[in-house]
């Protein structure tokens, strides 16, 4: 006699402005016409050379990251002839800029790379320098032997003017003359370093003050002989055209005294230090530092100051996308039964390359276990699933050329049994191979349970009445359940689980054993956990681990003993927790 019931229940050189055009993306040539091209380890563009070039977005690509660096500021002569050999001072560093920009594929980014300042001269009457090119450009030192200041670096977007700087580096300002002691600010940060002055008598050089995110940075007039340092600009000094950010001019020694280091160029630029005089040869002043910017749609941002040395330099590197996808070899696999999972990690770009790295399979939160890509798929195979859905998901990790991502959805895998759950059986009860069958909630097995060698049995809220045995069955899942009879299971090579412990995820309470339980050589891991046992129990030779969050050894806790208790040869160990036992323990038994 049998009943049924379903399964539920069941557990360039110059820089000239460009314009904006239409360019075909491509995998292999992103980097205008003087970026260098590397592919390892992380696709790059590498701009060296001072002047302007592009950097065209390829197919597959969303997203960028630019390392930019100002121009250094130049350094002072130290003295001007015929009066004695000093050493002069630095220009300030140039600043750098990190950020990741979002882009779109054939997106052109304009990209200007700034020259550092001019060192100045120690020749009496020596012209004054011009400051290093960049967007904006530094300002130029003095008459006396000021150095120039370095050239900011910038990226531009849209129609690439001035308003269309997505990510500014400043320059260094240049040094003051008249002593090592008269350096440039350092180019960079949120607000360039104003320069440096000697604060000596009435007719030395003051410093000009570094660029901020909101305004150029001040120049400064000299009290007596020397001309003024003037502010940060937004044209060019040497050009006087638009050049937003453009350092301030250092003002001219007096009577051929020492002259003022000139800003450098940013955001907005560094104003110039004013210079000294004759007579007297009071010094003249160091230049401020230019600052850096990041537009608001930039992320990790870091604006940093002092950082580089000589002309300044662009670096882009990028990665590109993937989608990935999730495929099991069938969405209703038997308990018990093997099911393979394979995911699939295909480029946004065909044409750059296969990706390599590794793949998380996810059941719910829970992760199952991380598999290497092997030609762009990754395949995880289990017959380890408890009956019900398993919602799945692939998660890769990325590597230096493609980036992380994840399934858009999960994909349910219905794990079920040959014919719906039995809620009533009389008589012996045997489970074929390659068959999975279960015992529903409420229901009842009056007579022996065989399983024989590649069957799978689930038993949840039931009542079993006999005898049940197992050897080298696929699956056995017993939960909630009240058995009278000897259990015994051998050999079994998939998971065992007899009651589960708390907060473990699955739904497995404990069952009550009336009759001795023996667990014999059991492969494919076991959890045996919140049981009440009125007879003996023997957990000898068991291995493996079952799917997490299970233990990764065999799992005997948290369960009533009312007889002896024998634990030998589990491997590695046997884990254990909570029980107690009425009678003796012997062996791997605590």
């Amino acid at each position: 006699m049998m009943a049924v019931v379903g399964t539920t229940g069941l557990v360039a050189t110059a820089i000239v402005p460009l314009t904006a055009a239409a360019a075909t993306a491509s995998a292999a040539e992103p980097c205008g016409a003087g970026g260098v091209f590397t592919s390892a380890p992380q696709p790059t563009c590498t701009y060296d050379a001072v002047g302007t070039d592009t950097f065209t977005v390829p197919d597959g690509v969303t997203a960028v990251d630019v390392d930019l660096y100002g121009g250094e500021g130049g350094s002072a002569a130290g003295y001007i002839d015929p009066h004695p050999v000093v050493s002069g001072a630095p220009g300030g560093l140039g600043g750098e800029t990190r950020a990741t920009l979002p882009v779109s594929a054939g997106q052109t980014l304009q990209l200007t790379v700034g020259a550092a300042g001019i060192p100045g001269s120690s020749r009496h009457g020596e012209f004054a320098r011009p400051g290093g090119t960049g967007h904006g450009s530094g300002g130029g030192g003095a008459h006396g032997g000021g150095g120039s200041g370095g050239g900011g670096s910038d990226v531009r977007i849209g129609t690439f003017d001035g308003s269309d700087r997505v990510l500014v580096a400043g320059g260094g300002g240049g040094a003051g003359n008249g002593g090592p002691e008269l350096p440039g600010g350092a180019g960079g940060g949120p607000v360039g370093q104003d320069g440096s002055q000697s604060n000596g008598p009435l007719g030395s050089g003051l410093a000009g003050g570094g660029g901020s995110q909101g305004a150029a940075g001040h120049g400064n007039p000299n009290t007596l002989y020397g001309g003024p340092g003037t502010p940060g600009i937004d044209l060019d000094p040497i050009t006087s055209q638009p050049n937003p950010g453009s350092g301030g001019t250092g003002g001219n020694g007096g009577a051929g005294g020492p002259g003022g280091g000139g800003g450098g160029g940013g955001w907005h630029g560094g104003g110039g230090g004013s210079g000294g005089g004759n007579p007297g040869y009071f010094p003249g002043a160091g230049g401020g530092g230019g600052s850096s910017y990041a537009d608001p749609s930039a992320t990790g941002v870091a604006l940093l100051r002092g950082v580089n040395h000589g002309d300044g330099k662009a670096i882009v590197t990028f990665r590109y996308g993937t989608s990935v996808t999730l495929d099991a070899d069938t969405p209703s696999p038997l308990f018990g039964h093997a099911v393979n999972v394979t995911a699939t990690v295909a480029p946004a770009n065909p044409g750059a390359g296969t990706p390599t790295g590794s793949v998380t399979f996810s059941d719910g939160t829970t992760e199952l276990a991380t598999v290497p890509l092997d030609g762009g798929t990754a395949t995880f195979t289990t017959g380890k699933f408890q009956p019900g859905t398993h919602s799945l998901t692939a998660t890769y990790s990325g590597d230096p050329t493609f980036t992380a991502g994840s399934t858009a959805a999960p994909t349910d895998v219905n794990v079920g049994f040959s014919q719906p759950c039995l809620t009533h059986h009389e008589g012996a009860l045997t489970v074929a191979a390659g068959q999975s069958l279960c015992l529903a909630p409420g229901g009842t097995q009056n007579g022996p349970v065989e399983v024989q060698p590649g069957g799978a049995l689930a038993v949840s809220g039931a009542e079993v009445n006999g005898p049940v045995s197992a050897a080298r069955a696929l699956a056995l899942t017993i939960c909630h359940s009240t058995l009278d009879a000897p259990v015994t299971l051998t050999a079994t090579s998939g998971f065992v689980l007899l009651g589960e412990g708390a907060g473990e995820g699955t739904s497995c309470a404990g069952n009550v054993f009336k009759a001795p339980l023996t667990l014999d050589g059991n492969t494919g891991g076991m959890e045996v956990s919140s049981n009440t046992t009125a007879a003996s129990v023997t957990v000898d030779g068991n291995s493996g681990s079952g799917l997490p969050a299970e233990d990764v050894v065999p799992e005997f806790e948290d369960n009533g003993v009312g007889g002896p208790l024998r634990c030998t040869g589990n491997a590695p160990t046997l884990a254990q927790s909570g029980n107690t036992v009425s009678g003796p323990r012997t062996g791997q038994c605590k």
